[in-house]
């Protein structure tokens, strides 16, 4: 969110919906503040900006899918409500944990159509269900609220994302509103149909839906745990070939001026990440092309590899260009167990490099470290808060259970100036 909120977009959408006292919820990352619902807007788009944010597993079965991203949804959307009811460290990790929980069994146990962006579907209940445990909801009030927001569920485009449509950016946004919008709705006698998920999720957005898939193990695994952070700022997919292109290079010495070709073979979805000449900073973040160019070219795929100012890199645009992604159909048949990539460079002057690889950091199978978690969030957070902020906002969320009042948390993570920079 922070990272994110700088964007010019983002920063603009900020001033529009908050002000300098303006309600009881911050928006990240600037001295503004609003009502819930416009902060969830303000900070969802922010957190999906630089396509940076954590997610879930993809739901079993074939062909594969992509995963979900619930802590875009579910962040913003308890952040503004825990400010509004003034709730604990504890009362936010509860609901984050619950509201993860029910968003992502429900992908677990349905299947979203291929054509439709995960972003603002089964995580908009996750959102509900967080806002309405800070609230304190009973059980039918819980009940109505799932329903409702199941009802409040989007059906965007996948081809945004892969054109590089900043629309995009917003749908998580949207999911995160919803879901305090369907709270809301609860308890002023909206009322969902009686099977609201058989219905939406059984076959509006996907065609199926198996309630015993979402209630295996009810209590006892926690799809939370079954997530991933992302090491890389950009589609989940392409990480396996980055991570490739820096095993190559790391292991030998290549110059980008004597790179004839790049051919980088994968599974089915990465493969579609096909774009060797981006034109926007998403369209970047979804180009395997260019992600693998940045590696060879800057040793890196950071945050400044994808941003508006890279794109104008006439070195890194120029190996985009030679670089041809292929599907694998055995590295296809491999997935969601394993997601393999392998890249082959060959030089003008007839070498040939090659590196293989079966997977990629940042998931239950290879976590990242702490140390590596917080290093990701102080190159976000220190250009925008400052250090000694950043340095604070590491050492409260590492104790949050004990934190009491989570505008202890929130305050920090404006600038430290008291004006705020538009």
């Amino acid at each position: 969110i922070l990272g994110g909120s700088i964007a010019p977009q983002a920063c603009h959408l900020a001033h529009r919906l908050g002000s300098g006292n303006g309600g009881s919820s911050t928006i990240l990352g600037h001295s503004l503040q609003t009502s819930p619902l416009n902060a969830t807007i303000a900070n969802g788009i922010a957190a999906t900006w630089l396509d940076y944010d954590s997610g879930h597993r993809p739901p079993p079965g074939k062909p594969l899918l992509p995963a979900a991203h619930p802590p875009v949804h579910i962040v913003p959307a308890t952040l503004a409500v825990a400010e509004a009811e003034k709730s604990s460290g504890a009362d936010v990790l509860l609901a984050l944990v619950a509201g993860y929980d029910v968003g992502a069994r429900i992908g677990m146990g349905s299947r979203v159509r291929n054509e439709i962006h995960c972003h603002g579907t089964h995580h908009n209940v996750s959102a509900a269900a967080a806002a309405a445990r800070l609230k304190g909801y009973t059980s039918s009030e819980m009940e109505t609220t799932i329903g409702l927001a199941t009802h409040l569920s989007m059906m965007p485009s996948f081809k945004n994302a892969l054109e590089g449509c900043t629309v995009r950016n917003v749908y998580a946004a949207v999911g995160s509103a919803m879901g305090i919008l369907a709270s809301q709705l609860a308890t002023k006698g909206f009322t969902p149909e009686y099977d609201a998920i058989g219905s939406v999720y059984g076959c509006v957005i996907s065609p199926w839906v198996d309630n015993q898939r979402i209630v295996e193990d009810l209590g006892k695994r926690f799809e939370i745990t079954l997530g991933f952070i992302k090491p890389y700022p950009m589609c989940r997919f392409g990480h396996p070939a980055i991570e490739a292109a820096l095993g190559l290079i790391e292991h030998n010495s290549i110059n980008p001026k004597d790179i004839k070709e790049v051919e980088v073979n994968t599974f089915d979805w990465a493969a579609a990440l096909d774009d060797r000449s981006p034109t926007t900073d998403l369209g970047a973040k979804f180009s395997v092309p260019w992600a693998v160019a940045c590696v060879l070219v800057r040793g890196s795929a950071g945050p400044d590899e994808f941003r508006d100012e890279a794109l104008s890199d006439q070195t890194i645009r120029s190996v985009s260009k030679r670089v041809t992604v292929k599907e694998d159909t055995l590295y296809s048949s491999m997935t969601p167990a394993k997601r393999p990539a392998r890249i082959k460079v060959q030089t003008v002057d007839g070498q040939t490099f090659e590196w293989e690889v079966f997977g990629s950091a940042g998931g239950p199978d290879a976590p990242l470290s702490d140390a590596r978690v917080h290093e990701k969030f102080r190159i976000l957070a220190d250009p925008v808060i400052g250090e000694e902020r950043a340095s604070a906002v590491i050492d409260i969320v590492t104790h949050l259970i004990d934190l009491k009042d989570i505008s202890e948390l929130t305050r920090l993570l404006m600038p430290a100036t008291a004006k705020d920079s538009k």
